[in-house]
């Protein structure tokens, strides 16, 4: 059984008067969908994203890609907007890799994004997708509905 103390500390740390289990997947993609996340980037990108989540008291429970968008399974406390805190990982991760790294001065991310409820006991599945996605897209085993990222179900695929 999980303590009181254990579980504040995997869900953001914070004493908290509200019971919450909410996770979600998100996918976005690299403005114009230039291919612009090099294996360099993502050592980068991938721990900053982490960290400024915790940061927000969210979760990454996993991040992962291709060259041209990022999916990520993650928890956001009840307190915060899902699509605050989609805006603040993407606009301060361009500003960490243009600017403060400065291993890239033309990093920029689409204005869409793609976002999908699910319940805590599809979490290993969904992080196992997540994981896989190079795979996914090498040998076109994609799950659409995870990959959608603006519009309706027909357009703005991955």
């Amino acid at each position: 059984m999980v303590t009181q103390m254990q579980d504040e500390k995997k869900f953001g740390g914070r004493m908290s008067k509200v019971f919450h289990r909410l996770f979600y997947h998100i996918v976005w993609a690299t403005k114009y969908r230039q291919p612009k996340i090099t294996e360099e980037i993502e050592k980068y990108l991938f721990p900053f994203l982490e960290n400024k989540a915790k940061r927000f008291g969210c979760i990454i429970h996993k991040c992962n890609g291709i060259e041209d968008h990022i999916h990520i399974a993650i928890s956001i406390p009840p307190s915060e907007s899902v699509s605050d805190i989609i805006g603040k990982l993407k606009g301060s991760s361009s500003y960490f890799l243009n600017k403060e790294l400065q291993i890239t001065d033309d990093f920029y991310w689409s204005d869409g994004y793609g976002v999908l409820s699910f319940a805590e006991r599809d979490l290993p599945a969904v992080m196992k997708y997540i994981e896989r996605q190079k795979e996914h897209h090498r040998e076109n085993t994609i799950n659409i509905k995870m990959e959608l990222t603006e519009g309706n179900d027909e357009e703005r695929r991955c």
